[in-house]
C-alpha cells in the first residue's frame, strides 16, 4: 500500500542557493538526522557522479536536493516552459499568498505573473527559482489564520490524461477527485506565460499531499529527448510503501516499467520504476532504523485535509 508522497528529487546547480530558497519560499527547513542520507541509495547506485544533497522538510512533504559534480561545467539555467511534459512543480499554500510571493524575490527568484484570481477566490502564480524550476505559491483565504505553510500537491504535465488518471489512481488506491477542462482566457495565459492556452486538469488524493495532472491541447507540450538520471530539474516522484514488492508488482501490472532491482541500505528498501509515460517513480520502504524519515512523523501530514474540511 502507499501511504503518501515522500518527496521529489529536484536536480540543482548550486545546493546553497536552492536550500536558502525553498526554506524561505516553501517553509521548509533541512532536516539534520543521519538517517536522512539514506535517501540517496538510487542517486549513488545509477547517477554516476558524486554529488551533494540536502533533505527538506514542509509540514506535510519532503524535498530533496541533488546538486551533481558535472564533469564538463555546471549546466547553464534553462526555464522550461510551464506546458513540458513531466513533474512540473509542486506547490505551497498559505492563507495569504503575499509573504511567499515575497520571499520568493527576496531568494533571486521570480514570477512568471503576479498573483491572480482565477475564479475561485484564491490567489494563484507560478514562480521560478534562481534556476528556472517552477513552484506554484496559492494563497487560501478560507484557510484558518495562523496556519504555517504547507505543500498543497505535485503537479505531472501528461500527454494522456485518461490514462495517467487510470494509473495513478490504481497506483494509490484512490478515486479521482476532480477533473475539468480550462481556457482559452487572458488570466489562465497571463499565469502560465502562454498564448490561448487550453488544458485539461485531474486531481487525485495521495495520501499527505494531492497529485495534479495537466494535459495541454493547446500548445500541446513540446517533443523532448528521454530524461538522464541527473539532468537539471525535477527527477523524480518517491513514495512511501508499507509493502514495496506488491507496489512494484502493481506498477507493473498497471502499465508502468521497473527500471532496477531493490537496492537496500540499514534504513530503507528502494526500487526505481516508471509511469507509462517515462516518469520516474522511485517507491521506498522504511525500516525500523529510518522510522525518523516517515510521512507520518512530519509536523502536520494531514493539513491539507483539515484545510480543506475548513473551507466546507
Amino acid at each position: 500500500m502507499i501511504l503518501g508522497i515522500h518527496h521529489v528529487t529536484l536536480v540543482v546547480r548550486d545546493l546553497a542557493t536552492a536550500e536558502a530558497y525553498y526554506c524561505a519560499a516553501a517553509g521548509m527547513q533541512r532536516v539534520t538526522v543521519p538517517e536522512a542520507g539514506a535517501l540517496v541509495a538510487l542517486d549513488h547506485e545509477l547517477g554516476g557522479l558524486g554529488f551533494d544533497h540536502c533533505l527538506l522538510a514542509g509540514h506535510n512533504g519532503y524535498l530533496l536536493l541533488i546538486a551533481p559534480y558535472w564533469p564538463d561545467g555546471v549546466p547553464a539555467p534553462v526555464a522550461n516552459p510551464i506546458n513540458r511534459a513531466g513533474i512540473r512543480h509542486f506547490c505551497a499554500q498559505n492563507h495569504d499568498v503575499a509573504p511567499l510571493a515575497a520571499a520568493v524575490a527576496t531568494q533571486g527568484g521570480n514570477l512568471i505573473a503576479p498573483p491572480l484570481d482565477l475564479g475561485t477566490g484564491n490567489q494563484y502564480a507560478y514562480a521560478r527559482d534562481p534556476e528556472g524550476n517552477i513552484m506554484e505559491i496559492e494563497g487560501l483565504p478560507y484557510a484558518p489564520l495562523g496556519e504555517p505553510t504547507w505543500l498543497a500537491h505535485v503537479a505531472l504535465v501528461m500527454r494522456d490524461m485518461d490514462r495517467a488518471i487510470a494509473f495513478y489512481a490504481a497506483l494509490f488506491g484512490t478515486a479521482l477527485k476532480n477533473r475539468g477542462r480550462f481556457g482559452p482566457g487572458p488570466q489562465l495565459d497571463r499565469m502560465g506565460g502562454l498564448v490561448d492556452a487550453q488544458l485539461e486538469g485531474a486531481w487525485l488524493p495521495a495520501g499527505n499531499l494531492q497529485l495534479e495532472l495537466w494535459q495541454f491541447h493547446t500548445p500541446t507540450s513540446p517533443a523532448e529527448p528521454a530524461r538522464r538520471f541527473f539532468d537539471p530539474g525535477y527527477s523524480r516522484l518517491c513514495l512511501e510503501s508499507v509493502d514495496l514488492d506488491a507496489d512494484a508488482a502493481r506498477l507493473v501490472e498497471l502499465g508502468g516499467t521497473l527500471l532496477t532491482e531493490c537496492v537496500e541500505n540499514a534504513s530503507l528498501r528502494a526500487i526505481l520504476g516508471s509511469d507509462p509515460e517515462g516518469n520516474l517513480i522511485e517507491i521506498i520502504e522504511l525500516r525500523a532504523a529510518g522510522a525518523a524519515l516517515a510521512i507520518a512523523t512530519l509536523a502536520d501530514p494531514n493539513i491539507c485535509a483539515r484545510v480543506e474540511a475548513s473551507h466546507r
